[in-house]
């Protein structure tokens, strides 16, 4: 299939996985990236991917971002990567925003979390299932007992055959199905500062299919707490980077062109 990318000088991608999926997802994606002449970066956060921790003793996004944070604290400060994330990927984004604010260019939110400061993952969870109604065969697992709260997350195959990859190649979902992992769950809110996460350039892109994260929940995000800009993408489900690989990195890459422009503008 051809595809009319226009290049950008060369960026630096980082890119981030949403729950139950890996550092894995964005090999499509990634591939294309780096034909067109970018940097890219797919990291496993806690317990996800090839990571040997247990999401059952992950009680924190602190903890759970580690491997992004190692990154960024050995990231030169004199470099700036656009970071992507995919669903629950974006409290990654917040939460790394927050702190590296200065090593941003951009932030993209492909599908994803993009909530106010203060709200919790329960919170966020709450509302998807106010669109939605329920996460099928997926499962809740409780490490310390039923009598106390959730500790991970599991994401049912027939759930994400109907209502995450419906639209996704058939060998992408047997990948999923061969890789996917617990996702651990914890409770504090999500903070973050407008001097901070305020100061980062927010990109949101909307998956028109998407049947976990539905259009209007994606909506009803953008409205609460809006970006700089929006992209759409149609007949995408929730796994973005399998269902339109070629689109999304079209997307990205024209983000990369509006970095390169805005930081051309500084230095003139």
């Amino acid at each position: 299939m051809e595809t009319n990318v226009v290049k950008a000088r060369g960026c630096h991608f980082v890119m981030v996985h949403g729950a139950c999926f890996g550092a894995w997802c964005w090999y499509i994606v990634a591939d294309l990236l780096l034909k067109s002449g970018h940097t890219v970066s797919s990291i496993d956060m806690a317990s996800a991917g090839i990571d040997p921790r247990d999401a059952d003793h992950i009680s924190s996004l602190q903890e759970y971002n580690q491997p992004l944070t190692d990154f960024f604290t050995a990231l030169p400060s004199t470099e700036k990567v656009i970071l992507v994330g995919h669903s629950a990927g974006g409290l990654n984004l917040s939460f790394t925003m927050e702190r590296f604010p200065h090593k941003i260019a951009a932030a993209v939110f492909v599908t994803a979390f993009m909530p106010l400061s203060g709200t919790t993952l329960s919170d966020i969870i709450a509302e998807i299932l106010s669109f939605i109604g329920d996460f099928g065969d997926s499962t809740f697992y409780y490490a310390n007992g039923k009598g106390n709260p959730a500790t991970s997350f599991k994401l049912g195959t027939q759930f994400t055959r109907q209502s995450l990859l419906q639209n996704s190649p058939p060998w992408d979902l047997t990948l999923w199905e061969s890789l996917v992992k617990k996702f651990p769950l914890w409770y504090e809110p999500l903070l973050y500062t407008a001097k901070n996460y305020g100061s980062v350039r927010r990109i949101y892109v909307v998956s028109k299919e998407d049947k976990l994260l539905v259009e209007a929940f994606q909506r009803k995000t953008i409205v609460e707490n809006p970006p700089k800009m929006v992209y759409e993408i149609e007949g995408s489900d929730h796994a973005v980077f399998f269902s339109k690989p070629l689109q999304l990195t079209e997307v990205l890459i024209k983000i990369a062109n509006v970095c390169v422009k805005v930081k051309h503008h500084i230095l003139m």
